[in-house]
């Protein structure tokens, strides 16, 4: 009899386990918020809840479809804007990806998609090239880990951003 109870503690405790792996190994998104922008860079940013993931490293991506359009201007360094358009810089996709290990089997972090300055530059000495305005469009959240699904916002997200002179 005493070896039975034994036996019965022991897969008891086996079951436990097994249990709790399980449920380790259903990573699902719980809450994916609004993406905002960062007035003072035009940063994008998500932020989001993940669980179900167990300890192992997860990398999402954060994406702007095309017609994601970044306007930078030139100034002169005392903030004056000289004559002329200004520069236009628009990626046709724009995505950043992240690692983040889980902490108790969630993830719970915000990812930004950070503006890019790629051959833009202003004609003539002395001019600073400045960000004015972003719209991101067709903006994704995927876990590429898990192969999930995070959302998708259509938008357009639109924002001036403040110049900022030294």
């Amino acid at each position: 009899m005493r070896r039975f109870t034994m036996l019965t503690i022991c897969l008891v405790v086996v079951a436990c386990f097994t249990a709790t792996t399980a449920l380790a190994d259903s990573p699902h998104f719980i809450k994916v918020s609004t993406p905002t922008i960062e007035s003072s860079t035009g940063n994008l940013t998500i932020n989001f809840k993940e669980a179900g993931l167990g300890s192992t490293p997860v990398t999402y991506t954060l994406a702007a479809g095309s017609g994601t359009v970044f306007t930078f201007q030139c100034f002169t360094k005392s903030g004056n804007n000289p004559q002329g358009d200004p520069n236009f810089i628009s990626p046709s996709t724009l995505s950043q990806d992240t690692t983040i290990t889980p902490r108790n089997g969630q993830i719970t972090a915000p990812i930004s998609l950070q503006v890019l300055q790629d051959g833009a530059s202003c004609q003539g000495g002395g001019l600073v090239l400045k960000l004015i305005h972003v719209k991101y469009v067709n903006v994704t959240l995927t876990d590429d880990t898990n192969s999930l699904f995070g959302g998708s916002f259509a938008g357009p997200f639109e924002s001036d951003v403040n110049v900022v002179f030294p």
